[in-house]
């Protein structure tokens, strides 16, 4: 087998339509009965695939969460498995035997290597606020470059995919419409509670949002942060995220409250978790300016095909869009479909599968070509759709095209000059026959 069954990542979660038996977690234990609405939310978490990335963890053990997928098929426990072979020699050897790529993989992977669970989210996180994530992501988790892609989810869908996170979490009540007003701080209270914010060591992994509030915290810094503080979110969204109680007992005693937060148990006393919440709920924290969308002129050089597919379509485009016979027949979400998405039959594996286009309408279309005089060729507008999605701030709720690679950050500038020139010079194929 020349490629790893399980090479896909990117967001292509394993195929489940129906409500499935008990979790792992739960085997042997009764299942605490979920309401109807619960019931379908499940089923549209397991159709949308998301335990190939995120644990739907029941913290009860109650048999209500969703069950990881298989190794083949789970993003994060393959990448997790592939780069622990990294300095192990004798590992690596074995590997290559079944996966003659085994070292492109480990220079590749860098995504999807840990996410939050959902099985507890709503312990902590208001269920409006996960609501409206559901219409329009955030960038939350800004240590991250993974972002939540849009599913392709109805109204009434959402609502009882948030109905069963809660009864999941075992959280009492209904979803609230909207966070409450917090009550008047005092900007001396707010300015003690920013001190203490900075004095306990919270900016060691919170950024709050454009608002910089020690010395040296730069692009650097964040960068040598990441594998500490990769879960750590952006504390500009606390007030609308968490209650003051809940946000109270959760920064004295994570697990106490969510038993799956990554967050450490830090030495912060009742007194200090006050002033905290006086500062995150009160203060008014910039939101950072996104990129601004940009232009990407030609090379003056001929572009081969080797490069455009070791530096773009093999290195991260194939992860939604291989061919079938690569993966046990997983094409991926963009060629045999998955995310809810029918997939369009575009395979970006192979020469031939770039020429071959993709299907829509039950109609082939070339990507390499352009559409019409004076338009970009599909493939090239939808790695521009990307940069111009993170240029606002995010994808807009129902949006008809997606920018690529879907749920990552767009390529980079020397990445797109690639492809616009290969693409300007004709999309020429390789050299030398495939094998």
């Amino acid at each position: 087998m020349g490629r790893l069954r399980a090479w896909w990542p990117a967001l292509a979660w394993a195929l489940t339509w129906a409500v499935g038996p008990a979790s792992a977690e739960g085997v042997g234990t009764a299942p605490a009965p979920l309401s109807p609405q619960a019931q379908a939310g499940r089923a549209v978490m397991q159709a949308a695939q998301c335990t190939r990335c995120h644990p739907v963890t029941d913290a009860l053990a109650q048999g209500r969460g969703i069950a990881p997928a298989d190794r083949e098929q789970h993003c994060v426990d393959c990448h997790t498995w592939i780069l622990g072979t990294k300095g192990d020699e004798a590992a690596k050897a074995k590997m290559r035997v079944e996966f003659p790529e085994w070292d492109r993989y480990l220079d590749n992977i860098v995504h999807f290597t840990r996410l939050p669970d959902l099985g507890t989210l709503l312990r902590r996180v208001r269920p409006a606020f996960v609501r409206g994530f559901l219409d329009r992501s955030e960038d939350l988790r800004p240590h991250l470059d993974e972002r939540m892609i849009p599913l392709r989810l109805t109204a009434a869908q959402k609502d009882a995919v948030v109905a069963y996170l809660a009864e999941l979490a075992a959280v009492p009540g209904a979803p609230p419409a909207a966070a409450p007003s917090p009550a008047p701080v005092s900007p001396a209270q707010i300015a003690a509670g920013q001190a203490r914010f900075v004095a306990l060591g919270c900016v060691t992994c919170h950024l709050t949002g454009a608002t910089v509030l020690r010395p040296g915290l730069n692009a650097a810094y964040w960068q040598a942060m990441r594998p500490v503080a990769a879960l750590a979110p952006d504390l500009r969204h606390v007030r609308r995220r968490i209650d003051r109680a809940t946000l109270v007992r959760f920064v004295q005693d994570p697990q106490a409250v969510d038993p799956q937060s990554a967050m450490p148990k830090q030495a912060v006393t009742a007194a200090d978790a006050e002033q905290l919440a006086d500062f995150l709920l009160h203060a008014e924290l910039a939101a950072p300016t996104p990129p601004p969308a940009r232009d990407f002129p030609v090379l003056a050089r001929p572009v081969t095909w080797d490069e455009v597919y070791d530096e773009v379509l093999g290195r991260i485009c194939v992860h939604c869009h291989m061919h079938p016979d690569s993966n046990a027949g997983d094409g991926g979400a963009g060629n045999t479909g998955g995310l809810g998405f029918k997939g369009l039959g575009l395979n970006l594996e192979t020469y031939a599968g770039v020429q071959a286009g993709l299907v829509r309408d039950g109609r082939r279309e070339s990507v390499i070509a352009p559409p019409a005089p004076g338009q970009p060729p599909l493939l090239y507008a939808a790695l521009a759709r990307r940069h111009t999605e993170i240029a606002a701030g995010g994808v807009a709720p129902n949006a008809a095209r997606l920018g690529m690679p879907l749920g990552l950050p767009p390529l980079s500038e020397a990445q797109m000059r690639l492809m616009r020139t290969w693409l300007a010079q004709g999309a020429p194929g390789p050299t030398a026959p495939a094998p």
